[in-house]
């Protein structure tokens, strides 16, 4: 539970956002879903795109269009629009809202590439300054220049433009938002810039030149010291100046012309030096904003070690949507309950609006972005039970969220920042330490507003004993990474999931499988191929290979998964579905890689009827059925069911399903217990 924060917000000179005019667009009353950050792979074939839309659209969720590594389409393509304006078209259809990302994958303003190729003044520039202070003004070709209007102009022109004369008819309407990513500068997200003899280097370009002076190179070569904090506040006062003039408005006042709210977050958000860098004053710039964002990709639900100051500075924008970028970081295995607590502690910073990533379309991606995956959508075996219950949640949250006031900390002004960042402002201490003040404040703020319980559940009642039958509602699953199978049983509905980027040829004891017959597995991902293997199978050992472009297993995207009817016992070896466990874990139970949904079955007397059942899963979704009555799913605590009425002296009918991740599956050792770990009456 969330209960709305108490404490004014005190604005020091310098942060100025008053003087910011607030937009428009994106600060009414608005729609609360939740949004996928719908990450678009592959050729979107129009059937599935239909069907991933229907299962969005039935969770009440709406969709961010987010071009990413996988995409098969030429990205700004004219088969590229068509595209979106097909998906955009169904979405309308199914009454969704839907936001447009302004890049391909990241950072935002290059137009992967097309932006830098302009060349000239749409080219990145860097000063770099010397041991000795000598400048030198060094042109990056390959990254866009986010300080020169010429620049901004023909990233507009090659993204926004194609999306409003592919789709404009919706815009407004169906589509809300555009979504911009971290924009920054060549020496934030290129290594190498700094050559053997250069002490720092910072963006540069003309129009910053022309703010400070046209002499500043010259100023900081003549400089006794070339690093005096003095010389660089006017520069830090200059970058911001520019940024804002040359990239943040323009691009806000297009989409407001455009009846779009601006959205999207900065770089460098965690602390005063990251921001200084970033964007120079994070403040000023998020004040264009129609729906300002922050970047909350690391599941963090303790306010000790959460973001403070991102969220402190989100919470300085009372009376507007606000948005969070947030689990992309997963980890797969992540439990539902735990994003509902991450959700509570931003919606008590007045967090609103929440952009799920990533949701990808396929896991074709995951072949380019191997070190980590978070999976919010539609893949995710809880997305069936939890998706809609957590979107009716987040239209909850938001009535909190919105009388959220800022967070009491008293923010020091701009000119005081530029003052002792010097050129190298992450390394500042003054900004450093003043870094560490406002976090201490921030947490402080942020205990007293949190009402969440911390830790696992409490349970206060009666252990529940039974004799419980187990069954798995669906298929196991184990991933296979090139190992023999032992089989002391056949399953005879076997079948394989086999992923198509990776896997050219399969042959299962030495017998070739047709692969070309496979299927689009979106029982998984529709990036894998599902072939029915039990006729190939047999008792003892079966030899399963495959010719690969990778040879040793991915972590995330496995060659193979087996699913069935099968259990896995302490040898490894596949035998019947064991269907009594114990209370517990169910990996250890003969189903160490099992992503569904498990069944507990059990019939259990009483002398009289209880009142109520609480159940400890790991955090993860919960049905139960008592006597044959539906008593609903609980995602996240607490999970307790009322059983009043339906609950009896005597003997008692109880099913309690868990629904695992996508994790349990592809990522075990590493995922959270799971099962019935724990009930009490």
């Amino acid at each position: 539970m969330v209960r709305a924060g108490a404490g004014a917000c005190v604005t020091a000179a310098g942060h100025a956002l008053g003087a910011v005019e607030k937009p428009d667009v994106g600060t009414k009353a608005a729609p609360t879903r939740p949004l996928a950050m719908w990450a678009l792979t592959g050729r979107l074939d129009s059937g599935e795109v239909r069907r991933q839309l229907d299962l969005f659209r039935d969770a009440d969720w709406g969709v961010v269009l987010y071009p990413r590594w996988g995409l098969e389409i030429d990205y700004l393509s004219d088969e590229w629009f068509e595209r979106v304006r097909y998906i955009v078209s169904e979405a309308a259809a199914r009454g969704m809202e839907v936001w447009l990302y302004d890049e391909f994958t990241w950072p935002s303003g290059q137009a992967k590439g097309k932006v830098a190729s302009g060349g000239g003044r749409c080219q990145a520039r860097v000063l770099r300054v010397g041991a000795d202070g000598r400048c030198e003004v060094s042109v990056v070709p390959e990254t866009a220049g986010l300080l020169d209007i010429t620049a901004t102009r023909r990233f507009l022109e090659v993204t926004h433009e194609g999306y409003a004369k592919a789709i404009g008819e919706y815009f407004g309407t169906t589509v809300r938002a555009i979504f911009t990513d971290e924009p920054s500068f060549p020496q934030q997200h290129r290594g190498g810039l700094r050559g053997p003899n250069d002490r720092w280097a910072v963006a540069w370009s003309g129009p910053l030149n022309a703010a400070l002076g046209g002499d500043f190179p010259a100023r900081v070569s003549a400089a006794k010291d070339p690093g005096d904090p003095a010389l660089w506040a006017k520069y830090w006062a200059a970058f911001t100046d520019v940024f804002e003039s040359q990239w943040v408005k323009p691009i806000a006042e297009w989409c407001t012309s455009h009846r779009l709210a601006f959205s999207g977050h900065l770089l460098g958000e965690g602390s005063l030096g990251s921001e200084v860098m970033s964007s120079g004053s994070l403040m000023r710039q998020l004040g264009h904003f129609g729906i300002p964002g922050i970047d909350e990709i690391s599941t963090r639900v303790d306010p000790e070690k959460c973001e403070a100051l991102t969220l402190a500075a989100i919470s300085r924008f009372p009376g507007r949507e606000r948005m969070a970028e947030v689990y992309a970081l997963g980890p797969p295995g992540l439990s539902t309950d735990t994003m509902r607590r991450m959700m509570d502690l931003m919606t008590a910073c007045g967090v609103d609006r929440y952009v799920m990533a990533i949701c990808p379309f396929d896991f074709r991606g995951c072949l380019s972005k191997r070190e980590y995956l978070g999976v919010a959508g539609i893949q995710q075996p809880w997305f069936r039970e939890a998706a809609k219950a957590f979107s009716e949640h987040v239209a909850e949250a938001a009535v909190a969220a919105r009388a959220a006031k800022p967070l009491p900390i008293e923010w020091p002004g701009d000119e005081a920042v530029w003052a002792v960042a010097g050129p190298e402002p992450q390394k500042s201490a003054p900004l450093r330490d003043w870094t560490e003040k406002l976090v201490r404040a921030a947490r402080e703020a942020l205990r007293d507003r949190l009402a969440c319980a911390g830790g696992g559940p409490s349970p206060s009642g009666k252990a529940l004993v039974a004799d419980w039958k187990f069954g798995a509602l669906g298929d196991n699953s184990l991933r296979l990474d090139g190992q023999d199978l032992i089989l002391d049983f056949v399953p005879p509905d076997a079948s394989l999931s086999v992923q198509r980027q990776l896997v050219g040829a399969l042959r299962i004891n030495g017998a070739a499988v047709d692969l070309g017959s496979a299927r689009p597995d979106t029982a998984y991902d529709a990036s894998y191929g599902r072939v029915p293997i039990a006729a190939m199978l047999r008792v003892g050992t079966n030899r399963i290979e495959w010719d690969s472009t990778e040879k040793a297993p991915l972590r995330f995207l496995p060659h193979a998964i087996l699913w069935g009817g099968f259990s896995v016992d302490g040898r490894g070896h596949l035998v019947q579905p064991m269907t009594s466990i114990k209370a517990g874990d169910w990996r250890g139970q003969g189903y160490p890689e099992f992503c569904g949904t498990g069944c507990y079955t059990a019939e259990v007397q009483f002398e009289g009827p209880p009142k109520r059942l609480e159940v400890d899963a790991g955090g993860y979704p919960v049905r139960v059925v008592w006597n044959g009555a539906d008593l609903g799913v609980r995602c996240w605590r607490p999970f307790e069911f009322d059983l009043a009425g339906v609950a009896k002296a005597g003997p008692n009918q109880i099913e309690i399903r868990v629904t695992g991740t996508l994790g349990h599956l592809v990522a075990a050792k590493d995922a959270p217990p799971i099962g019935l770990l724990g009930a009490w009456i």
